[in-house]
């Protein structure tokens, strides 16, 4: 353990200790910070509800119940471990149900560990490849109770075929577990101040795993209830759209083989257009938009409920993902 992580480290610790920093009666008192006191044992469980509209329609809906337990206590941070149980399937297009209670299925009861730094916020996974051997276990698992069934044998082959490259590709399978941590603990290591929206410059990675979007966030304060010690947090984020059209237009074209983006356009379509051209013009119509509601403990800096929306839309094609984290139980409990 360094002296400047422990200092670092400490020095945060104690900023957010501080009354400038907390809610209190006064009410003056109009600046918090959402530092951590997070310790080993500490255990916070949600349900989560989600849903995915593509095109104004619903593609599925589901349903589980979330826990997130810090697990260890390290020099920069935190190791914490995150479980789903009791995954349901709430509404399906029915064309898609037995491949979504698949991918549903591959995840429930399975845990994997993350990596906060010292502020709460979400790094990392602490080990990839254990969580790529715990999801092609999973898989297998899966696969074989499939092919024992005689009504669902035949689509064993074709859902692990369309299963095992995303648990082979680290980028994306990290992508995708990282999502629903990082929207929960998407508030914490801030400080904030009511009237002064906080506006955070990142990048983010690209829906196709393999490059980052330029963005720009920002925080709002819209209530405090220092009496109940809760704040109510706004968030919204939008993207550079130029910088995301370059990168996953790059990425689209290094995905496709080059015999088909430099192939014209099939006789009968008319337009005498390159795949290449015909993706660049969906892409100049590429739009992001992201936001979310925190209403956050101040005192421990855990949240109470998150609601977020995140919608990608180009052209005529609209994708949305909608989550709700609402707390189970008292928290934060100890174990």
């Amino acid at each position: 353990m360094s002296v400047f992580q422990t200092t670092r480290r400490t020095i945060l610790q104690l900023i957010g200790s501080l009354p400038i920093f907390r809610a209190a009666p006064s009410k003056a008192a109009d600046t918090f910070s959402l530092i951590p006191a997070l310790a080993p044992g500490q255990v916070m469980c949600y349900q989560l509800e989600s849903r995915v509209v593509r095109n104004s329609a619903m593609a599925h809906r589901t349903r589980s119940t979330v826990t997130l337990e810090i697990v260890e206590d390290l020099p920069d941070g935190w190791r914490a471990r995150w479980t789903s149980t009791n995954s349901t399937l709430l509404e399906a297009d029915p064309r898609m149900r037995p491949l979504l209670e698949v991918m549903l299925g591959l995840w429930n009861g399975a845990s994997f560990d993350l990596l906060l730094d010292c502020g709460g916020r979400v790094v990392d996974l602490a080990d990839h490849e254990a969580v790529r051997a715990l999801g092609e276990i999973s898989l297998e698992r899966i696969v074989a109770e499939l092919a024992r069934d005689p009504q669902r044998a035949p689509m064993a082959a074709p859902i692990r075929a369309a299963l095992a490259p995303t648990l082979a590709e680290g980028g994306l399978l990290a992508q995708s577990l990282l999502k629903e941590p990082r929207i929960l603990l998407g508030a914490m290591g801030q400080e904030f101040r009511v009237g002064e929206p906080l506006e955070v410059r990142t990048r983010i990675p690209s829906p196709l795993g393999t490059g980052e979007i330029p963005v720009l966030g920002r925080y709002k304060v819209r209530g405090l209830a220092p009496h109940q010690a809760q704040a109510d947090i706004g968030w919204l984020m939008v993207i550079d759209r130029a910088g995301a059209a370059q990168t996953v237009g790059d990425e689209i074209n290094a995905l496709l083989p080059d015999a088909v983006m430099t192939a014209s356009t099939a006789a009968g379509q008319g337009s005498g257009r390159t795949p290449r051209e015909e993706i660049a013009d969906a892409l100049s119509t590429l739009d992001f938009d992201d936001r979310g509601d925190y209403i956050v403990d101040t005192t421990s800096a855990w949240p109470i409920r998150v609601r977020h929306e995140r919608q990608v839309s180009a052209g005529a094609g609209s994708h949305l993902e909608a989550v709700e984290f609402t707390p189970l139980g008292d928290w934060p409990t100890n174990v």
